[in-house]
């Protein structure tokens, strides 16, 4: 039996529309019937660029964020069943295997690394998280990212990192990785959580507060490197996540507002090519050093902690600590529509989370 498929087959060009055989799932596996897939700023660099993939991952299969309902399920799988509602992370950048991508009707998945859809949430709504919810809970919580104490830790070790005293700077706190890192360090129990983004409009601000920010200053304000180290005492913060900036020199003015009487740490879900530009940031005020930390968001690369993270995640959510995303629909495998929202990403515009319907008629959205 076939399906249709977006397929990437060079890049720099556009995703075309391809059949492919729908794959049988092995031991651990479960095959999906994709229902809902997210795009993310990712997958319009692996189609331009090749981000996180080898030259010979060609043809690829991008889209990562998958929600949909179990077909069928592999040898020794017991905890789906056909019919049951799952969302998971596509781990293709790491196997290799087209049969994983999101952008196709069917995909295969892990069964460690998925979990069932809450009651209270559609499955429009499971698929804004993954990526960005994992992204986002590494950084936190792995030891390549800032190796805090997670919140289903033991309660000992959670109270001994005296979380209610810690304060947490989110840099692209408005964004889809940055109110999931609010969030999750909100449930942690961080005291202080500084959301650093652009305030278009009143209405953020508050949007930030009710996700967990106890304060939000606006990235393009003349102080607000001023206003951040203010509201950590005027020294600067230990533990530092940016959730946006790419590329050289990138992460200086992170690095400027790390404390400066303690050795803090930045973790970073994008590399930055050149490092640091030592001259930028204050004389004197790094003479203990910081630690700079690119961590990668991916429940296959850090295999214990994704198993934690899916088995506590529909709980979060259905008690509401974590909120999914707003998100708009593009219907069928529309090459158009995902080449054009992939575009935007490109140019650098202000993208509504949009989740893809693979086995829905095409349709304009």
């Amino acid at each position: 039996m076939s399906q249709q498929a977006l397929v990437l087959s060079e890049l720099g060009t556009p995703l075309i529309l391809r059949s492919r055989p729908i794959p049988k799932p092995k031991e651990n596996q479960i095959l999906l019937k994709i229902i809902a897939v997210g795009l993310n700023p990712h997958d319009q660099k692996i189609r331009d660029h090749g981000l996180i993939i080898k030259p010979d991952y060609l043809p690829y299969i991008t889209g990562n964020d998958l929600a949909g309902v179990v077909e069928d399920v592999g040898p020794g799988v017991t905890a789906f069943k056909p019919g049951d509602r799952v969302f998971a992370q596509s781990q293709q950048s790491h196997t290799n295997e087209p049969d994983e991508g999101g952008l196709q009707q069917y995909a295969l998945v892990p069964a460690d690394l998925a979990a069932p859809v809450p009651p209270s949430l559609s499955l429009d709504d499971a698929a804004t998280l993954p990526t960005a919810a994992m992204a986002a809970f590494v950084a936190l919580f792995d030891p390549e990212g800032l190796g805090l104490p997670a919140p289903y830790d033991d309660l000992e070790k959670r109270k001994s990192f005296n979380y209610g005293q810690r304060s947490l700077l989110v840099i692209g706190g408005g964004s889809n990785c940055g109110r999931l890192a609010i969030q999750f360090a909100r449930l942690a129990g961080f005291g202080t959580i500084v959301a650093l983004a652009g305030k278009a409009a009143p209405e953020k601000e508050a949007e930030l507060k009710a996700l967990g920010a106890t304060h939000v200053v606006d990235r393009n304000a003349p102080d607000a490197a001023e206003q951040c180290r203010a509201i950590a005492g005027g020294d600067g913060f230990l533990y530092a996540l940016d959730t946006v900036n790419f590329g050289p020199r990138a992460h200086t003015l992170s690095v400027s507002l790390l404390s400066g009487r303690e050795k803090g740490t930045l973790a970073t879900l994008l590399p930055s090519s050149g490092g640091v530009d030592e001259s930028a940031v204050p004389e004197g005020t790094k003479a203990v050093g910081y630690n700079v930390r690119f961590s990668r968001g991916s429940g296959y690369l850090h295999r214990e902690l994704g198993q934690q993270f899916w088995r506590h995640f529909p709980a979060w959510l259905e008690a509401g600590e974590v909120r999914p995303l707003r998100y708009r629909v593009i219907s069928g495998l529309d090459e158009k529509a995902v080449n054009e929202t992939l575009d935007a990403y490109r140019n650098g515009g202000s993208i509504t989370k949009t989740n893809v319907h693979p086995n829905e008629s095409s349709a304009s959205f």
